[in-house]
C-alpha cells in the first residue's frame, strides 16, 4: 500500500500540515493558519495567460513534446512556492518559443484534488516535485523527477541553469 505523506515546516508563518493518503483517502490535519501567500493564485493565473498553458488546457497533438509538471499540495510552505516559482520562471524565461509552439507545457497540479492522485505512483512522488515527462504519439516514454530542485532553491541562479538544462535535454529528443 502507497502511503504518501506531505509536511510543511513548523513555524509561525506556515501551517503545520500533514496529510497522508492511503488509495483513495485523505486525512489532514492543519494546526495553525497559513500566512498570506508570497504569491497569489491570481497572480500565478495571470502568468500562465502571459505564454504557458493552465493544466486544464491541452497541447495540440504532436509527435514529441515535453511536459513540465509540479505538484503540490493544498497546504503549500513558502518553499514550496518558490520551488514553483522558480520552475515556471525558467521555463518561461529560456523556453518562451518552446511553450507557444506546443512542444513544451508547464502544468502545476494540485494532487489533492480529485483525479489527480494516480500521479503519486505514476511518479513514485514522496514529496512535492518537478517532473519532466517525454509524449510522443500521445504516450509517454520517458520521464524524470529533477529532485535537485530542493537542493537549489536558495541559489536562483543555479536552479534556473538546472531546469534549463534537464529541460533542454527533453526538447533535443522532440527533434
Amino acid at each position: 500500500m502507497l502511503v504518501y505523506k506531505e509536511f510543511s515546516p513548523k513555524n509561525e508563518s506556515n501551517a503545520t500540515n500533514i496529510a497522508e493518503t492511503r488509495g483513495d483517502k485523505t486525512t489532514a490535519s492543519v494546526k495553525s493558519v497559513s500566512a498570506p501567500e508570497s504569491r497569489s493564485s491570481k497572480e500565478l493565473a495571470t502568468k500562465q495567460k502571459e505564454g504557458t498553458p493552465s493544466p486544464q488546457t491541452e497541447v495540440k497533438s504532436q509527435n514529441f513534446r515535453v511536459i513540465a509538471y509540479y505538484f503540490h499540495g493544498t497546504f503549500r510552505c513558502s518553499t514550496c512556492r518558490t520551488i514553483e516559482e522558480y520552475s515556471h520562471d525558467a521555463i518561461q524565461t529560456y523556453f518562451a518559443e518552446e511553450l507557444g509552439n506546443g512542444r513544451l507545457a508547464f502544468r502545476p497540479i494540485n494532487l489533492e484534488e480529485p483525479g489527480n492522485k494516480h500521479f503519486i505512483q505514476d511518479y513514485q512522488l514522496v514529496t512535492r516535485s518537478l517532473v519532466l515527462s517525454l509524449v510522443s504519439d500521445g504516450k509517454e516514454t520517458k520521464w524524470k523527477n529533477l529532485a535537485d530542485v530542493w537542493k537549489l532553491v536558495r541559489d536562483k541562479e543555479r536552479f534556473f541553469q538546472y531546469v534549463k538544462d534537464e529541460v533542454k535535454i527533453f526538447l533535443k529528443e522532440t527533434g
